[in-house]
């Protein structure tokens, strides 16, 4: 049996432990599934949103993007400042509108403050639908993983299947607390894996991570150049991919079930600020991996897998192995978050609003899981398809909830906010996305997503003023403005 299947073996059998323990505090009730009852810690907290917001992207897209395109994918870095940010300047507002009415989901929030069931509806449809091809990237980026780390012993397809059935037990075994201990893990995993791994490959095969740049400039000067190789890294597209990465994630369940998940507001600040600093060390050698990737594997099929290639060539079996197995991490911190978030989203705001309004908690504990087991199999069956490059399908995913922003923000920000103003947003908004998308060509070389993103906004300011605020809009923003300015 090869070391690489050895150290998947040990990688499964750490993360099942981590998750069995997990699930004996679990209370087998929905609040608890969903934000763990609002206890998470500073530690576990700033770990689960790093480790949900950044995914195979990390040690896949990302160092593939920039072999295909160059270093100017480091201007887009500024999306990995941002989130922390904005972790804190939205989500506190809706962690204390969760802890004074019981919030568990953006979409419950939406459906009070607009006073209007189809807003959230809207809000949870679209979500699920653009969440699908995120979970599916997760599971793309771990069928080549397994092939990779085992040497060809196992196939693409029977890695994307291990990944489903992991994740699966580990959100059915612990939900949010079991998610949420589990990315704590794998997000360090993850850290020390791809900055240290990418370390050893530059300095096995170069003097310093200086004259890595200096050689690969001698040799392709064109990826040191805007908009690079392929002209793809264009100002319009460096606006779009950054405003609509930043603010799409946001907008995701995954990131917002988090925002309720806190144990308090000193914990929300705090894993802001260190989410930050994660999110953006992380990246510290991906362009010098990436662009070296040109120089010792030049002309790779799937540049995706331009990491794992380089660590099984050039540093120990053992090691290699062990970084890879963080990409495997990687991968699930964001699979099992997002699954987990829709599942209890659709609970919540389908299953006990639409279909079993006496429900009670237990009986949405275990609805929840089946929801999982089915958007799991859906989610398997698209990265089953090998949709595109990783990069490609986090731009539309993103794009697609990013039209979600204008409303959402609106719904704690602008007392003239209504239902009106929300769904002619949201429904315009996406048809400008999707129709940007498949069937005309962006204008001025924006993104799609953007172009949705900023139709909703006109729309959505355009329409509110000539209708009546929603009452309850007026209530609370007015609660949020006087907790936290007076």
């Amino acid at each position: 049996m090869s070391t690489g299947i050895l150290v998947l073996i040990g990688y499964t059998i750490v993360i099942l432990g981590i998750a069995f323990y997990a699930a004996r505090k679990d209370e087998k009730n929905i609040a608890d599934f969903a934000t763990a009852d609002s206890s998470l810690g500073i530690f576990v907290l700033t770990l689960t949103l790093s480790a949900t917001y950044h995914s195979a992207y990390a040690f896949l897209g990302a160092p593939g993007f920039i072999y295909t395109h160059g270093v100017g994918w480091w201007a887009n870095g500024i999306w990995t400042v941002f989130p922390g940010v904005l972790f804190w300047i939205i989500g506190r507002r809706f962690w204390l509108m969760g802890k004074r009415y019981g919030y568990i989901s953006i979409a419950q929030f939406m459906s009070d403050v607009y006073e209007s069931d189809l807003v959230g509806l809207l809000i949870t449809g679209i979500t699920l639908v653009f969440t699908i091809p995120y979970v599916a990237m997760q599971a793309i980026g771990s069928g080549y993983i397994f092939e990779a780390i085992s040497g060809g012993l196992l196939s693409y397809e029977m890695g994307t299947l291990f990944f489903f059935a992991l994740m699966i037990v580990l959100v059915w075994m612990g939900g949010m607390k079991g998610v949420a201990i589990t990315d704590a893990a794998q997000g360090v995993f993850m850290w020390i894996g791809l900055v240290v791994g990418s370390f050893i490959i530059i300095r096995t095969n170069f003097p310093s991570v200086s004259n890595a740049y200096l050689e690969a400039f001698k040799v392709i000067p064109e990826h040191f150049s805007l908009p690079g190789p392929n002209g793809t890294l264009t100002m319009a597209d460096w606006i779009s991919r950054w405003s609509v990465i930043t603010i799409g994630m946001m907008m995701f369940p995954h990131i917002t079930l988090r925002f309720f998940s806190g144990k308090s507001l000193k914990v929300l600040k705090w894993s802001s600020v260190f989410s930050s600093i994660y999110l953006t060390s992380i990246y510290v050698f991906t362009p010098a991996v990436g662009l070296i990737g040109n120089l010792l594997m030049p002309g790779l099929a799937a540049p995706d897998t331009v990491f794992p290639e380089m660590l099984l060539q050039y540093t120990p079996i053992l090691f290699a192995s062990l970084v890879i197995a963080g990409a495997l991490a990687a991968s699930m911190s964001t699979g099992d978050s997002q699954l987990h978030a829709v599942g209890s989203m659709l609970t919540t705001d389908v299953y006990k609003k639409y279909v079993n309004r006496e429900a009670s908690d237990n009986q949405q504990y275990r609805v929840a899981k089946i929801v999982i087991l089915g958007l799991g199999v859906v989610s398997i069956i698209v990265a089953l398809m090998r949709p595109g490059l990783l990069g490609n399908i986090l731009a539309l995913s993103n794009g697609g909830v990013a039209s979600l922003a204008p409303a959402v923000l609106g719904g704690i920000y602008w007392p003239k906010a209504n239902k009106q103003g929300a769904i002619a947003s949201i429904i315009i908004g996406e048809a400008v996305m999707l129709l940007t998308t498949f069937v005309v060509t962006p204008p001025l070389g924006l993104m799609p997503g953007l172009w949705g993103m900023l139709v909703a906004l006109v729309v959505y300011v355009a329409v509110c003023p000539r209708f009546p605020s929603s009452d309850r809009a007026v209530e609370l923003i007015g609660e949020i403005r006087e907790f936290f300015y007076q």
